[in-house]
C-alpha cells in the first residue's frame, strides 16, 4: 500500500510540474501576442492567441484579443499615418495668397521631396459646397513638420482633417 501511495504521489507531482509548465507557455505566448499587437504585427499577434486557445480553449482573454485585432491593425496604421506628419519637416514653406488646392498639392509634393519619395500625406479636398472658395493662404515658415503646416492652413481656411489609412481628406468645418 506504501509503494502505491508513492507511486500516486509521484505521478501526481508530475501532472502538476506538467501543467504548471503548460500554464507558464500559455503566459508566454499570451504576453507575446500582446506585445506583437502594440508593434502592429497583427498577424504573429494571431498566431500567437490562436496557439494558446489550441492549448487551453477555454482562454477568454485571447479570445477577446483575437477579436480586436482587426481594429487593432486598422488603427495601429493610422497612428502611423499621423506620426510620419509630425515627424515630417519641411525646409521652408512659402505661400503668398494661394489657394487651400495649390496648398495642398505643394504638400503633398515638398512631403514626398523631404521623405525622398518614401512617403506623401494624399491629401484630398472634399468641398462639395465650395465653402473653401476665396480663402487664401499665405504663410511663411522654415524647419517645420507637415503636421504644424496644415494646423495653420486649416485655421486659416475654416477645415478640419480626416484621415484614412491611405489618404487625408481636408473638408470644412
Amino acid at each position: 500500500m506504501t509503494t502505491m501511495m508513492v507511486g500516486l504521489a509521484l505521478l501526481t507531482s508530475a501532472y502538476a510540474d506538467e501543467f504548471k509548465e503548460q500554464a507558464k507557455q500559455i503566459q508566454t505566448l499570451y504576453n507575446k501576442g500582446i506585445a506583437q499587437m502594440k508593434i502592429g504585427e497583427v498577424e504573429n499577434a494571431k498566431m500567437s492567441f490562436t496557439k494558446v486557445l489550441e492549448l487551453q480553449p477555454g482562454h477568454g482573454h485571447a479570445k477577446y484579443q483575437l477579436s480586436r485585432l482587426g481594429a487593432v491593425g486598422k488603427n495601429f496604421k493610422l497612428n502611423q499615418r499621423k506620426a510620419k506628419f509630425a515627424s515630417t519637416k519641411l525646409e521652408v514653406v512659402d505661400f503668398h495668397e494661394s489657394t487651400l488646392a495649390e496648398v495642398v498639392e505643394a504638400l503633398n509634393v515638398m512631403s514626398s521631396e523631404a521623405t525622398k519619395k518614401a512617403w506623401t500625406p494624399n491629401l484630398i479636398i472634399q468641398d462639395p459646397k465650395g465653402k473653401f472658395a476665396g480663402k487664401e493662404i499665405s504663410l511663411q515658415m522654415k524647419n517645420v513638420p507637415v503636421a504644424a503646416v496644415l494646423k495653420y492652413v486649416m485655421e486659416m481656411t475654416g477645415g478640419a482633417l480626416f484621415f484614412d489609412e491611405y489618404a487625408t481628406v481636408i473638408r470644412p468645418r
